[in-house]
């Protein structure tokens, strides 16, 4: 485990994000603070308001500071992986302050915000950084949630509002901070690398193709993965005819340090499954994933867990794995076929994951453990 203190850090990178919100708020007009937005129904995709993206990033804090607690008073906290329960929330989030003003938001904010901050502050150091302090992260780390709820995703929709209200500098300044901001923390350079990576698509889907591919080096110098990702990413669309894009690609030094990426179709591992020497497939997901529906005789080993179990793992079989692959390049399956081939394995990952491999119509079962 690394020794380096990080609380100090993640703490810094929760009241970067509320600075940011604060910086919004003070850039809103009268008519901004009071507009009403529209909500998403099954056909049409609402609009939503200043109000509505502030509300959402605190009510989504909110949650994540009872699940803190939850998990401190030894119980099993709520799992949100699953898409369908994201959207529920959202949606709840959005009917319960639809009718709220924008300062009862934004005070409501400011408690909530406190709240989040005092719990993150109960926490140990050991258990927001050990991936096996709690069983239930199955091999994760705890920070990632608080980060997730508490920086990226808030960071993110602040972006997106920024510039839905026409604040299209203020977008720009907020990804530009962020980046800095991760710079300054004691994240691994992968979480750096997919911070600039963010920046870079939005530069390059807003108007400013050489930021993109000033930056978009660095990125894939320090998450090597990302780039089969920035290969076919439809962010970076408005680059590929461009000289210094296919130059990048094709850097020497860069590609030394790209890992093999090696997908199987899931046709094709349909087949081999039938064959004579069946590979082993091994589900990366958590085990409330794993148990909600897998691919037919897969193995359940969370990617935190894959090295403890290496010796469970025969090494003269093919080894296939997956996991939901929402991002591809920096998805858990590959993650772990990179450290199986690392290990000697002959280990590839299933292209599209799971979601892929149902939507292909081949079975699915529930649960198996290795």
């Amino acid at each position: 485990m690394n020794n380096t203190p990080m609380k100090p850090h993640i703490l810094a990178l929760l009241h970067f994000t509320r600075q940011q919100e604060l910086h919004l708020i003070a850039n809103l007009s009268d008519a901004e603070r009071n507009t009403t937005g529209t909500p998403n129904t099954g056909t049409t995709k609402g609009v939503w308001a200043a109000k509505d993206f502030l509300a959402n990033m605190l009510h989504w804090k909110a949650l994540q500071t009872q699940k803190l607690a939850t998990v401190q008073r030894g119980e099993v906290p709520p799992d949100w992986t699953d898409m369908k329960v994201v959207h529920q929330i959202n949606v709840e989030a959005f009917t319960r302050y639809r009718t709220s003003t924008f300062q009862a938001i934004e005070e409501e904010a400011e408690h909530v915000f406190n709240a989040f901050i005092t719990q993150v502050e109960r926490m140990g150091e050991e258990e927001l950084n050990d991936p096996h302090y709690y069983a239930w992260l199955e091999g994760t780390r705890l920070r990632n949630e608080v980060l997730n709820y508490g920086f990226w995703y808030p960071c993110n929709q602040l972006t997106i509002c920024a510039f839905q209200l026409g604040k299209k500098q203020l977008a720009f300044q907020l990804q530009e901070a962020l980046v800095e901001a991760v710079r300054q923390s004691t994240l691994p350079d992968e979480g750096v690398g997919v911070a600039i990576y963010n920046m870079v698509c939005f530069y390059a889907t807003n108007g400013e193709p050489e930021k993109a591919l000033q930056h978009l080096p660095e990125a894939l110098r320090l998450r090597p993965t990302l780039y089969e990702v920035s290969k076919r990413d439809s962010d970076l669309e408005s680059l590929r005819a461009n000289p210094a894009f296919q130059a990048i690609l094709t850097d020497p030094a860069l590609l030394a340090l790209v890992p093999l990426s090696d997908l199987v179709k899931p046709h094709d591992l349909h087949t081999s499954l039938r064959g004579e020497v069946p590979p082993l497939v091994i589900d990366v997901r958590g085990s409330a994933e794993y148990a909600a529906g897998h691919v037919e005789g897969a193995v359940n080993i969370p990617l935190g867990n894959l090295e403890s179990q290496l010796s469970q793992i025969p090494r003269e079989r093919p080894v296939v794995t997956y996991c939901n692959m929402h991002h591809q390049g920096a998805s858990r399956g590959e993650q772990a076929a990179t450290k199986l081939r690392e290990q000697g394995y002959q280990a590839r990952t299933l292209d599209g994951g799971y979601p892929n491999w149902k939507a292909q119509g081949f079975l699915v079962e529930a649960a198996l453990q290795l």
